[in-house]
């Protein structure tokens, strides 16, 4: 996959080749982290949209049955938990789902009204419902623009283009299986140019401490950005479907399970315990069977848990997305190593995209040594940051990485010119004058 950005964030130009393990490494406030936010915005904006379609659609009928029936809609953190149970008491959801399947895009003031009337005992006028139809109709394009645009601008803190943009515009490509994909932003406006539905999600890591927030309930998981509970609302919402009996997510754990094998040894190299689910909550169970709240466990044991969810519990399925932002920030330097091995291994087996920043030496000198052990150096995509008069480009580092290194070792180049300057200048301790 080829994923390019122009204008976007603080990126100026990125042509970034995504097969395998792609890695980016290099000065901070360069745009390193802008690359995965596209990315997982991309993937994430565009991931079944009809049905992401077909869902607005039915917000747009509950809540106008909502406040029809007495109910005050205010969709924020005080009371949105109220109105879901609201909706799942009084409404049945799938009867309007399949009302709106059914009208494909051809909604008429009559057959609203007669809807709602028989099937929710609701009074309402054909003047009061122009506005519900109109919404309704509107072309599904015009509907994927506005989701695209608020998903892009949400994750990027309404900063989508770069400030300094000559012409105001920002793209994203994305040639998939031989098919461009390419999204033009413009102003308050996004425009959409999908020849298919994306087929895969992106969960984006950038903090194991999310971990923390497993146990919570959606009131409190809603206050974190998008980036900060993905990866927790897909784990929740895969133990729900479990407990559904939904026979796909047991499929799909099961099959994790069978590949689970080689990546739990390495998993085990970091700890010999496990996280599970007991009496409906997540806890993390040590080799002595003692069992301890996730906020109890240490932050680099949370990283090796997070990932161990993720496939225990189905989430993460072949050929998905995986963006780690910096993940050996909190790791003890054996536990990297354990880390970059359990990353490649991932790839392998799951034949996952995975896009990586990491300002780690060991970490990415790591990754190296275990992708030529486990056969799959050819997988490997490495770039570096580049500040240039018109902003932040992404530069190939081509099939060596001694510029990659060179770079993440000028800290050690920086202070032993320091040290050399302080033994000039005669600044030295009186102990080693004796």
């Amino acid at each position: 996959m080829n994923f390019e950005l122009r204008n976007f964030g603080k990126i100026y130009e990125a042509d970034v080749k995504l097969d395998g393990i792609t890695v980016i490494c290099g000065n901070n406030n360069t745009g390193k982290s802008t690359v995965g936010k596209a990315l997982f915005s991309f993937y994430n904006s565009l991931y079944e949209y009809k049905s992401r379609i077909s869902a607005n659609k039915l917000s747009e009928i509950l809540v106008f049955i909502a406040e029809k029936d007495g109910f005050p809609v205010k969709i924020n953190n005080e009371t949105i938990a109220l109105y879901k149970k609201y909706l799942r008491k009084k409404l049945e959801t799938t009867k309007v789902l399949n009302f709106i399947l059914s009208n494909e895009n051809k909604f008429s003031v009559e057959e609203v009204k007669k809807f709602i009337e028989v099937n929710f005992n609701i009074q309402t006028s054909e003047d009061e419902l122009e506005v519900l139809v109109n919404n309704l109709n509107l072309p599904e394009k015009d509907i994927l623009n506005e989701l695209v645009f608020r998903y892009f601008d949400n994750v990027m803190n309404g900063q989508v283009k770069r400030l300094k943009s000559a012409n105001g515009r920002c793209t994203i490509k994305a040639e998939i299986k031989s098919k461009t994909h390419e999204l033009k932003f413009t102003n308050q406006k996004c425009n959409c140019d999908i020849k298919d539905p994306i087929a895969h999600k992106a969960y984006y890591i950038n903090s194991p401490y999310v971990l923390d927030y497993l146990n919570n309930d959606l009131l409190d998981i809603s206050t974190l950005s998008i980036l900060e509970r993905n990866v927790i609302e897909a784990i929740k919402q895969a133990k729900t479907e479990l407990n559904a009996d939904s026979t796909s997510k047991i499929l799909d754990a099961v099959s994790n399970k069978n590949d689970l094998e080689e990546i739990e040894k390495v998993l085990k190299k970091a700890y010999k315990g496990e996280t599970k689910i007991d009496n409906g909550l997540y806890v993390y169970e040590d080799e002595n069977g003692i069992q301890f709240d996730f906020r109890n466990i240490s932050a680099g044991l949370k990283a090796f848990a997070l990932i161990e969810r993720l496939l225990k519990g189905g989430v993460l399925k072949k050929k998905d997305v995986l963006i780690l932002d910096e993940p050996e920030i909190h790791l003890h330097s054996e536990w990297q190593i354990y880390y970059a091995e359990l990353i490649v291994a991932l790839q392998k087996k799951f034949d996952l995209t995975i896009l990586l920043v990491t300002h780690s030496f060991q970490f990415l000198e790591s990754l190296n040594f275990f992708m030529k052990t486990y056969g799959i150096s050819d997988r490997g995509n490495y770039y570096i940051p580049e500040e240039t008069k018109n902003g932040c480009d992404m530069k190939h580092s081509e099939n060596n990485l001694n510029e990659m290194k060179k770079s993440l070792k000028s800290g050690m180049y920086t202070l032993a010119d320091m040290q050399l300057g302080d033994l000039d200048n005669g600044d030295f301790d009186e102990e080693d004058n004796e």
